[in-house]
């Protein structure tokens, strides 16, 4: 008996709370996700997605919440852009959806086209006439409202994995190590950097965002979470248990600094000036959001080498049980040293 059939007298209670066929014609794994277990569920009323989220005891999201509660704001407010949310099991941290028949979009196919799709998914979620209605929504994994915040975070990864790899003998190990302190060194130089900078445009790094400026973040937001589906090739996207109330501001700068699907930086501007028109004082943002943009870049490496640290390891080994940790090891720590690159603290302004 596989694990999925453990879950078969779940997905038929989910079934009858979304008033579907409980006659299941197939129920197969689908491509391994980065955290929790997806499946493709075939019934006599049609297919449909379940995934099994993670929980851990040092793993504090209720990611199916999270995700759920999205969901159900998004299909109202950008319904053309995401599946539908059809029923949940907290106990068993269970969720059916709606399956897109999609194919995944790949680095070097985006181009304006897919970069406005992106914008007017963020904008419909973010109209004002629609906020009003999601004060339910949970805080965003590791939402932070002001500058000192989003270096807290960062500050924060970097001990995470310098202790991580301090202890840990496996293979890749020492090149870790050595990345983690240039990643070390490099920050402590960009923090005073970006505080210098923050004073000379008049930013104070305390000052909370007012709840107005604030927004709804699809989180981990980018087209490595996205499918182009349908006869026109438009883009749905999914992957949502991050998502929450956030600083506009990082949303643009995880958009833009995410590793799998990279966004030209030639749409930078456009994408930051477009996204900030729902709030108001919107420029005030664009110059935040400018200002965390090397920040974030510094965040993105430590993202990458997530896999050294125990917790991660153990969510993408629970998405794949078959999961090859040398190579994967080698993969992120080539993507973090790519990215650990392309940050000139000295050039910190042109940023």
């Amino acid at each position: 008996m596989s694990q999925s059939d453990d879950y078969l007298p779940q997905i038929k209670s989910l079934l009858q709370k979304a008033r579907l066929s409980t006659d299941i014609l197939q129920f197969k794994n689908c491509a391994h996700g980065g955290n929790n277990r997806t499946y493709r569920l075939e019934t006599a009323d049609g297919v449909f997605a379940v995934k099994k989220y993670f929980r851990g005891p040092n793993d504090k999201r209720d990611r199916l919440t999270s995700e759920f509660s999205f969901l159900e704001y998004a299909k109202r407010a950008a319904p053309d852009f995401v599946p539908f949310a059809y029923a949940s099991d907290a106990e068993y941290g269970l969720a059916l959806y709606e399956f897109i028949e999609g194919s995944s979009l790949k680095p070097g196919e985006i181009t304006e086209h897919e970069l406005s799709q992106a914008i007017a998914f963020f904008c419909l979620l973010n109209d004002p006439k629609m906020k009003a209605s999601a004060l339910h929504l949970p805080l965003a994994s590791e939402a932070g409202f002001s500058i000192q915040d989003h270096l807290y975070s960062v500050n924060t990864r970097i001990r995470e994995l310098q202790q991580a790899v301090s202890s840990d003998n496996e293979i890749n190990s020492q090149d870790a190590r050595e990345l983690i302190e240039t990643l070390s060194e490099r920050w402590c130089l960009l923090v005073n950097e970006c505080k210098k900078i923050a004073t000379m445009q008049q930013i104070d790094i305390d000052a909370k965002l007012d709840v107005s400026q604030r927004c709804i973040s699809p989180s981990d937001f980018g087209f490595h979470n996205a499918l182009r589906a349908g006869a026109n090739n438009n883009i749905r996207f999914i992957d949502f248990e991050y998502a929450g109330w956030d600083d506009p501001g990082r949303m643009v700068n995880d958009f833009f600094s995410q590793l799998a699907v990279p966004i030209p930086p030639v749409y930078y501007e456009r994408f930051v000036q477009e996204v900030m028109t729902p709030f108001p004082q919107a420029d005030q943002l664009v110059q935040r959001a400018r200002l965390l943009k090397a920040v974030y870049r510094i965040k993105w490496c430590c993202i990458a080498l997530n896999i050294f640290i125990p917790v991660h390891m153990a969510r993408r080994q629970f998405a794949n049980p078959n999961l090859n940790v040398v190579d994967l090891r080698k993969t992120q720590l080539a993507k973090a040293e790519l990215l650990l690159k392309t940050v000139e603290v000295s050039n910190y302004a042109s940023y």
